[in-house]
């Protein structure tokens, strides 16, 4: 497993399985979390990862203290293309 914090958005991203692209996200009830958390499964139903926004109020502090320092948007970005020249 691997955790991601995005300070800036107070994002969380636990990354379950380095296995298998997302193929869809089922986003939680708000209301019934009081706040909104994303659940993401791979191509076989399997669930791969958990996006937590809000996450300070959500997880635990040290759960956030050992995560990697990350923009999260980055890990949705696609890869960096090199200028031509």
């Amino acid at each position: 497993m691997r955790i991601l914090y995005d300070r800036q958005t107070n994002t969380a991203y636990l990354q379950l399985s380095d296995e298998g692209e997302k193929s869809r996200t089922h986003a939680c009830d708000p209301l019934g979390v009081q706040g909104e958390i994303n659940l993401d499964f791979g191509s076989n139903g399997e669930l791969i990862g958990i996006e937590v926004l809000d996450a300070k109020r959500l997880l635990p502090g040290d759960l956030l203290m050992q995560a990697e320092k990350k923009r999260i948007s980055q890990r949705l970005a696609p890869p960096e293309v090199a200028p031509p020249g």
